[in-house]
């Protein structure tokens, strides 16, 4: 009887395989010894010795990448020189230890051997693995940064000429990118390597705000303010503030910053001295009445729909603007955030006229309806007190500061959209207490002096 035709197949084949066998046993000196790097292997740009252990590699390849002195450049101007060790490098010694090992080691003998073969012919280059945080980077740019970095400038509307501004491209040092050319340089042998520089245009560009439809009023609010006699300089406050957020485009989903947008509260900056709240009480500083703009501002964008990104009330009720509309701002650090949540741009329009402060925004729809409401749902009393003043005639005293109860007030807005669907968001505003501050020569008898402090903290001829 024949054989099974796989069965001959397979004699036929058997003196192929003994001859390759043969082969990669013949060939066998090609691999590395144990803890022996292939011969030929590049790592970190040199290539390795013959005989060379793979933990003395990586050890001596981790040292030398790590010390390696990069600078840092634009230009001709030398920004940093660093080691990477003194930038937080750190190397992964045993990641590495293990992709030395594996080159002629791993797989079958035919793949051990290519493997091999291949290191020596400086096919085989094996990469030092490093991490390399981006924060000691970033502080050692960050003064650079803010001295060069040129945050792209957006157009706006300008109401009185009716033409949009023109805008301006940005240019920002690239800290990420910068890394990566370091550790590039460093790894392939260079001593400096530049520092990358992108350019950033602003979404609002001048065609853009061009063509903007501004033909419907999305939502407005006013408020009014005094602005003669000492009231001057609040009313000059609200008129540069007001200034700076007129003519504003608010693209589809931006956040706006009203601290970035009207800047540091300071006399060079265009701001006077008048009477502001600090920690309760009412003291002179540059600056006061720009929280009415802020609250105007907000309000305006409260009762279009807009999400409000970040927020926060006064110590106390403000006169001027319902309660829990209004919004206290404090250059840098107590903010006003608004994102416009709609499919088409809105433009911000401020107009000042005979002490009424009016804040527009301006689209190609109104999106949105809203519904308010805001319930006091607690109250607390206010405290007294006392500072004894030299120069007040016995029995003289003066009210340096009326008292104000604490109110919490639960705050309902529903917005109605377009579309039909609605949305519904309630959250809590608490003002605390104002203290009652009065003034009282030494000695003072406080009981015959001073009216008796109502136990709610509530004055009898307060109307609530």
């Amino acid at each position: 009887m024949s054989m099974f035709p796989w069965v001959r197949l397979g004699l036929a084949l058997a003196p192929l395989a003994l001859a390759s066998v043969g082969a990669g046993v013949g060939a066998a000196w090609l691999l590395p010894d144990e803890d022996e790097v292939a011969q030929g292997v590049v790592v970190g740009g040199v290539t390795v010795e013959p005989g060379e252990s793979a933990h003395t590699v990586a050890r001596t390849r981790t040292e030398a990448l790590l010390d390696r002195r990069v600078r840092l450049k634009d230009g001709d101007k030398v920004l940093m020189s660093s080691t990477l060790r003194d930038l937080g490098a750190r190397v992964d010694e045993d990641a590495l230890l293990d992709a030395l090992l594996a080159v002629g080691r791993d797989g079958s003998i035919f793949e051990r051997l290519d493997g091999a073969w291949q290191a020596r012919r400086g096919r085989i280059a094996v990469s030092v693995p490093v991490r390399f945080p981006l924060e000691p980077l970033a502080q050692k740019l960050e003064a650079y940064k803010s001295e060069h970095d040129r945050p792209p400038v957006a157009s706006r509307w300008d109401f009185a000429k009716q033409q949009p501004t023109d805008h301006k491209q940005g240019k920002i040092a690239d800290v990420l990118a910068a890394a990566d050319a370091l550790l590039e340089a460093a790894q392939s042998g260079r001593d400096e390597t530049s520092l990358p520089m992108h350019t950033a245009q602003p979404a609002a560009t001048r065609d853009i705000v061009g063509s903007i439809n501004r033909s419907e009023l999305v939502s407005h609010y006013e408020s009014r303010f005094a602005f003669a006699g000492n009231q001057a300089g609040r009313a000059g406050n609200i008129t540069r503030a007001a200034a700076a957020i007129d003519g504003l485009v608010m693209m589809p989903g931006d956040v706006v910053s009203f601290n970035e947008l009207v800047g540091p509260r300071s006399a060079d900056n265009g701001f006077f001295e008048a009477a502001e709240i600090y920690r309760g009480e009412t003291r002179t500083g540059i600056g006061g009445g720009t929280c009415q703009v802020a609250g105007t501002f907000h309000a305006a964008a409260f009762f279009a729909g807009f999400d409000v990104i970040e927020r926060s009330n006064h110590s106390r009720p403000s006169g001027y603007i319902g309660i829990g509309l209004d919004a206290t701002v404090a250059y840098p650090h107590i903010d006003l955030k608004m994102r416009n949540p709609f499919s088409f741009p809105v433009v911000v329009h401020s107009i000042i006229e005979d002490g009424v402060l009016r804040v527009e925004l301006l689209g190609a729809e109104r999106a949105a309806s809203v519904d308010y409401a805001a319930a006091t749902i607690g109250v607390r009393p206010y405290e007294r007190k006392i500072r004894e003043t030299p120069w007040l005639p016995e029995g003289k005293v003066i009210r340096k500061q009326k008292g104000i109860r604490g109110v919490t007030v639960r705050k309902t807005r529903l917005i109605r959209f377009a579309d039909g669907h609605e949305k519904t968001e309630k959250s809590v505003d608490v003002y605390p207490p104002t203290t009652e501050v009065y003034y009282v020569p030494p000695n003072a008898d406080l009981e015959e002096l001073l009216p008796p402090l109502p136990e709610d903290g509530v004055p009898e001829d307060a109307s609530g």
